[in-house]
Formats: structure tokens, C-alpha cells, sequence
């Protein structure tokens, strides 16, 4: 009786309910991506490659459980007969969590490394694939129900966030046990440690998170309206839905790509590069670590600005990254390889983070509510089939072309010696990484069909990331002359090819330096800093963003501007002596850029946009900011090698340009301080 009451639906859930399913949902996501992470990424194919596999075999391993999806079809099956999603998925979920424990009995059956071995690996990920297809179908309906239409990014964005911290947590805590476990015990009984881990995993972490789903309310599956249509009909529906098709498609194709290369990452770095276990997860890390910093981002842009153009930016940015593998080698290790490692492992957490919220989201927006369950399936099929087909490409794509290279070379010839640069050289897997830029290229055309309502056009967004508390600010190309700027934050790539992502990442600086200047004017002013250590801060903020990340003699204005950003809103927050703090971290980015060899005017024109726009939706006066801001530009004037009035009138004139993007109350007063300013000049 008690077992029937618990997994009876709800005609509707009370507020009580909802909160309560919540609240263990969380504690089961922590569970449940803990357990995942002792058992797949880098821990796992390490597990494989002890076992005996294969590049061939880690392609297979990788994509069989997306293979398995299309028992999807069985599933909706399943739960529209029974019309009742928890019945369906707690013992699924038990049932793939269960499946790791023989996994981790192998090594105690058979001698490793051993073919058999890795036979056994790959029967019993199918097993786990086929209980994961019921799980997927049954809790992604059900999760839709437990969030409101309006809040969905933000609710996806904070589950994708605690499990993404769970999983990292414990992935790192076994990759260093097994690294400890290697130097305790003789090599031949290496592989017992990961077995241990696994058993660890799967028992407590895997079992507590099922007993937790089964606690989670459900509310009735809404029925639709008329009489039942039949099953095939159901299952056709997304397909003749012209736009969700668009979208299925865009998820077949795009899932081909990432997983055509992202699955040997991790062998990669094993067998090519030789780096240690702990090291290969803890760049893992490192990449969930950004995803986490992102996700509240993405999860509030998507609510802001709908999920198809995070989508399309995050994958912009992610191919970029993909590309970027194949720099780590030249043709091996070399001093750059590690610090390359550590800037593609947190662009592609940024990356993996918005494309996470955004496709999530966009299925179930998309989807009708009384046909969820369907049309949910269908994209899920069609992402997990483009997963599933492309690393058995992709292993024997690396294995064909380990014997084989591209090489091209810069040779320096003088009379005494000569000199080769490897420019370019392709093997094995850089073929891989290379081919998954050039493909995922033609996704755009498939995503660019999709119609989502209320889209808007990805500069917005772009803009959007170079304000700290991310509130809606208009495109930078509004500054005279960035107009090429609407397709790049960065004003010299203009003159450049459009890279994918390339925008991304720079926008993503921008970011970081805004929210960086701002959190160290706080730190500054809680301890009742001097304006002068203020202006030092900002100046050291600013030299060393020139030095990691920007070309400052092109991009003095995105510089200036996100500093100036961060500043006054710091200010603003701080509410003490804003106009200090205003001065010296103008006056400091002012003087980072030109030391950096930025362009003066660029640097007055970028902090004056940024002072005008973030005054616009601050507690300040625009007046009064602005006022501090020409003041600033004054004191800094013979250090940018300009008069004070020519900086001043610079400032005025870009300050009268912003006041057109920006409120009437804002405008009116930043109009007329402009022209006290003015006068003063001329006075």
C-alpha cells in the first residue's frame, strides 16, 4: 500500500509539493552525478584502456550507449500505456546503476589486459544504455513539470551546476586515488583500484540517488485533448512539425560533430601526451569549474533572450576549441602544451555550459506540452543518434590515420645552418580534431532555420557579457565607428576572416575583466583603500588582461569599457565616495591601456561608453558619473599624450554619442553635464 501511494501521481502539485520535490531532487542530482563521475569521462576510458581496449573499442564504448537510445521509441510506448513516468523510471534507474557492479567485478574474473575483458565492459554499457533509454524518456517529461515555462534556463542551469560540482568532486578525489593506488601496489594489481572505485561509486552514490528519485512528486500526465491518436502518429508528430524537425536535425548533426572528437580528449591526453591520470581530470575540472561559473550566465540569458542564440554562440565557441587540439602537439609536447590544455579545457566549460541550458531548454520549449513526452523522445533520438554513430567513425578515423601525417614546415636557410618551424602538422587524432572544426561549420546553416519566439540577434547578447550584473545593454557597435563590430566584440578581427568563437571568447573577457575590476574596487573600498591603490589595482587588472588574453592596440576600447563598467557599478554597490573610486579606476585603466600601447582616444571613447551605460541602470546620478569620468580624462590627459582639452571634448563628444542609447531622465542629465563640461573648456 505504502509502495503504491508512493509512485501515484498527482492530479496537481501543491506549492508544498513542488518545494519538497525540489529540495530532494537537488540531494538526488548530487548523488546521481557523483556516482557518474566515478564510472565515465577520463576515469572510465582510463578503466578500458587498462582492460586491453582500443581506440577502436573507446569509439565503441562511447557510442554505445547512444546507440541504445532508440529503445526510446519502446519507452514512450511504455509510459503512454502506463501514464506513469515514475513507474517507469526508478526501476530503469536502479536497473543502470546496477549495471556497474559486474563492470567492476571484471578484473576479479578475468587476467587483464584481456579482449574478453573489454567485451564484457562493452555488453554491460549496452545494458546500462538500454536502462538509461528509459530513463531519459520518463524523467526529462517529468523534470518539465517541476519547472515553470518562464524559469526554465535559470532551473536546468542550477541542476546542471550541482551535478557538474558533483561529478568533478568525485572524479578528481578517484583520479588521485588511483594515481596513489599505482605507486602502492604492483602493476598488475593497478586495475583493481578502479574497481573498488567503481563498486564505491555505483552502491552508495548510484543506489542513494534512485531511492531519492522515488521520493521526487509527480504531477498527472496531461492528456491530449480528443481521443488518443495512434502510437505510430504519436511518434511521427515531431517529424511533421516543420520546425521541430529543423531542430532534430540540428541535434543529429551536431552531436555528430562534438562526439566525432570530444570522446578521445581524454585518450589524447593518455597515450599521446603521457600525462598522469590526476592531470587528465583535473583539467576536466578545470572545465567543469568554468561550466559551473557560466551556468548562471547562459541560464539567465536563455530566460532573457531564448536558447537559440546562446545555442548558436556557444557552439561557435566550441569549435574553436575543437580546433585548438590540434596546436598541442607540434608535433609533440612542447612548452605550450599544458598552458594550451588549461585555456581550451575553461573556454570549453564556458562553451559546454550554454550549449547544455540552451538545448535543454529549446526541445522543451518547442515542444507541446500535451505531446512532451513524443516530441522530447524524437530529439533526444536524434541527438544521442548523431553521438552514437560518430566515435566509431572517429576511432577508426584515428587509428587509419596514426600512420600517417601532414606536415607543413617554415625552413630558415643561411650559410652556416638551417632551421625548420613545424607550422602546421597533422596525425592521428589532430586529423580527427581537424575534421570536427570543418563539419560542425555546416551546423549553422541547419540552426540558423529554427524559429524560436522572441529570438534575438547574438550581438545583443555578445554585448550583454561585458556587463557584470548583467543587465540589458545595447550592442557596442552603437559606438562610431565599430560598425563591423555587430558580428565581433573585438574591434580588430574585423579585419580578419570570421573564426567561430572567436567572438565568444572575447566577449567572455570582457566579461571577467568587468566582474573582476568590480570585485577589486569592493575588496579595495571594504578595507578603505586610497584612491591611489584603486588606480593601481584597476592599472595591474588591466596590464595583465593585455598580457593573457587582448591585443590592446586594437582593442583599447572593449578594455576601457569593461573596466569602467565593472568600476562604477562597484561603486554604486559600495555607496561610499563613488566619485573616487570612479576617478582612480579611470584614471587606472586609462593609463593600463596606453602603457599597453592602446590607442588614447579609443581608451577615452571605450571608458566614457562604459561609465554612461552602466550609470543607466545604477543608483547614481548620470551627471555626476560623467562629470567624475571628464575629470579623470583630464588627469590622465598628458599621460595619453593628448592636451586636456582635446581629451575633454574627446569625452564630451563620445559621452553626447551614448546618451542616445540610454533613458530620457539618463539622457537629459548626461546632455547637460556634458554641456557644463563644455563650457568650462571654452571658458
Amino acid at each position: 500500500m505504502l509502495l503504491k501511494a508512493l509512485f501515484k501521481p498527482h492530479e496537481a502539485l501543491t506549492d508544498h509539493q513542488r518545494e519538497l520535490g525540489l529540495k530532494v531532487l537537488k540531494f538526488q542530482t548530487i548523488a546521481g552525478s557523483g556516482a557518474d563521475g566515478l564510472a565515465s569521462g577520463g576515469f572510465l576510458a582510463a578503466f578500458a584502456l587498462v582492460l586491453g581496449a582500443s581506440n577502436v573499442h573507446i569509439g565503441i564504448m562511447t557510442a554505445i550507449p547512444f546507440i541504445m537510445q532508440p529503445v526510446q521509441i519502446a519507452a514512450v510506448v511504455v509510459v503512454e500505456r502506463v501514464r506513469n513516468r515514475k513507474l517507469v523510471a526508478v526501476p530503469s534507474y536502479f536497473a543502470a546503476y546496477a549495471a556497474w557492479v559486474p563492470v567492476a567485478l571484471i578484473p576479479f574474473l578475468l587476467d587483464v589486459p584481456n579482449p574478453g575483458a573489454v567485451t564484457l565492459l562493452l555488453f554491460f554499457i549496452a545494458i546500462r544504455g538500454v536502462a538509461t533509454a528509459f530513463v531519459n524518456t520518463s524523467w526529462t517529461s517529468w523534470l518539465r513539470d517541476m519547472a515553470s515555462a518562464g524559469e526554465m534556463g535559470g532551473f536546468f542551469a542550477q541542476r546542471l551546476k550541482v551535478s557538474t560540482l558533483a561529478a568533478a568532486f568525485t572524479g578528481l578525489v578517484a583520479a588521485v586515488y588511483i594515481d596513489w593506488w599505482k605507486g602502492a601496489v604492483p602493476e598488475s594489481d593497478v586495475i583493481f583500484g578502479y574497481s573498488y572505485a567503481i563498486l564505491l561509486g555505483s552502491i552508495l552514490l548510484g543506489f542513494g540517488s534512485v531511492s531519492m528519485m522515488a521520493r521526487i512528486p509527480e504531477r498527472l500526465m496531461t492528456r491530449p485533448e480528443g481521443a488518443r491518436p495512434p502510437i505510430i502518429r504519436t511518434l511521427a508528430a515531431p517529424l511533421r512539425d516543420r520546425n521541430y524537425a529543423q531542430m532534430i536535425k540540428f541535434l543529429f548533426a551536431w552531436n555528430f560533430v562534438t562526439y566525432l572528437a570530444v570522446p578521445f580528449f581524454a585518450v589524447y591526453m593518455l597515450t599521446k601526451l603521457e600525462l598522469s591520470l590526476s592531470l587528465v581530470v583535473g583539467l576536466g575540472v578545470l572545465s567543469q569549474i568554468a561550466n559551473v561559473l557560466f551556468l548562471r550566465v547562459w541560464g539567465a540569458f536563455v530566460d532573457k533572450y531564448g536558447s537559440k542564440v546562446i545555442l548558436s554562440l556557444c557552439s561557435s565557441l566550441y569549435l574553436l576549441v575543437i580546433l585548438g587540439w590540434t596546436f598541442t602537439t607540434l608535433p609533440g609536447k612542447y612548452a605550450l602544451t599544458i598552458p594550451l590544455l588549461v585555456i581550451l579545457h575553461a573556454l570549453i566549460g564556458i562553451a559546454s555550459a550554454g550549449i547544455n541550458v540552451s538545448t535543454t531548454t529549446i526541445r522543451m520549449k518547442l515542444a507541446p506540452q500535451a505531446q512532451a513526452t513524443a516530441f522530447l523522445t524524437a530529439a533526444s533520438l536524434a541527438a544521442n543518434l548523431g553521438a552514437g554513430i560518430s566515435p566509431l567513425i572517429g576511432g577508426a578515423f584515428v587509428d587509419f590515420f596514426s600512420v600517417r601525417h601532414l606536415e607543413v614546415a617554415i625552413e630558415w636557410v643561411d650559410p652556416t645552418r638551417s632551421i625548420d618551424f613545424p607550422a602546421i602538422f597533422l596525425t592521428g587524432y589532430d586529423f580527427l580534431f581537424a575534421m570536427a572544426f570543418v563539419l560542425g561549420l555546416f551546423t549553422f546553416g541547419i540552426l540558423g532555420k529554427v524559429r524560436e519566439e522572441g529570438e534575438v540577434q547574438s550581438e545583443i547578447v555578445m554585448d550583454q557579457l561585458m556587463n557584470e550584473t548583467r543587465e540589458n545593454l545595447r550592442a557596442l557597435n552603437i559606438v562610431p565607428g565599430l560598425g563591423s563590430a555587430a558580428q565581433f566584440p573585438i574591434t580588430g578581427l574585423r579585419y580578419l576572416p570570421r573564426i567561430p568563437g572567436m567572438d565568444v571568447a572575447a566577449g567572455v573577457t570582457a566579461y571577467q575583466l568587468a566582474s573582476s575590476t568590480k570585485q577589486a574596487i569592493e575588496t579595495l573600498t571594504e578595507a578603505n583603500a586610497t584612491a591611489g591603490q584603486v588606480q593601481s589595482r584597476v592599472n595591474r587588472a588591466i596590464a595583465d588582461a593585455s598580457l593573457e588574453a587582448v591585443d590592446a592596440t586594437r582593442h583599447g576600447v572593449e578594455m576601457a569599457f569593461g573596466a569602467t563598467e565593472g568600476a562604477v557599478r562597484a561603486a554604486a554597490d559600495v555607496g561610499v565616495d563613488a566619485g573616487t573610486i570612479i576617478e582612480a579606476s579611470i584614471c587606472g585603466s586609462l593609463e593600463a591601456v596606453a602603457e599597453a600601447g592602446g590607442d588614447p582616444l579609443d581608451a577615452v571613447r571605450g571608458a566614457i561608453f562604459g561609465a554612461v551605460h552602466s550609470a543607466n541602470s545604477t543608483s547614481l546620478r548620470a551627471d555626476s558619473v560623467l562629470a567624475h569620468s571628464i575629470e579623470a580624462v583630464r588627469h590622465t590627459a598628458s599621460h595619453l599624450g593628448l592636451t586636456e582639452e582635446e581629451a575633454a571634448t574627446h569625452a564630451i563628444q563620445a559621452a553626447l554619442e551614448a546618451s542616445e542609447n540610454v533613458a530620457a531622465e539618463s539622457r537629459a542629465e548626461i546632455r547637460d553635464a556634458a554641456f557644463q563640461e563644455l563650457s568650462k573648456g571654452t571658458g
